[in-house]
């Protein structure tokens, strides 16, 4: 599984964006964002607008997916008594020690 996000500028002039963000109903909005997540289905991405504290937390949920993968990895290797030190290090250095939320 991956997942993806992409955020882009736009002209209110152009697009009909709502006034408010799609995600959090509260602030105005300042990126056109599609997140999407492949699973192996075509499954069609979410997209919308968004204000820039919600474009943050949708980069930190990619960030905590990311960081999991490379956790998963890592134990799979250990499990095959593979010599994982370097890759701990690497994401360790990449994610610090990340909480689950």
């Amino acid at each position: 599984m991956s997942e993806k996000v992409t955020f882009a500028t736009f002209d209110p002039m152009r697009f009909d964006a709502p006034s408010q963000c799609d995600i959090c109903a509260a602030k105005p909005v300042l990126f056109h964002y599609e997140y999407s997540v492949d699973e192996g289905a075509r499954v069609s991405p979410k997209r919308g607008f968004c204000c820039s504290s919600c474009a943050s937390r949708l980069l930190d949920r990619l960030q905590r997916a990311e960081s999991q993968v490379w956790a998963q990895e890592e134990a799979s290797l250990k499990a095959d008594d593979i010599d994982v030190a370097d890759l701990e290090e690497r994401r360790l250095a990449t994610f610090g020690e990340m909480r689950s939320r």
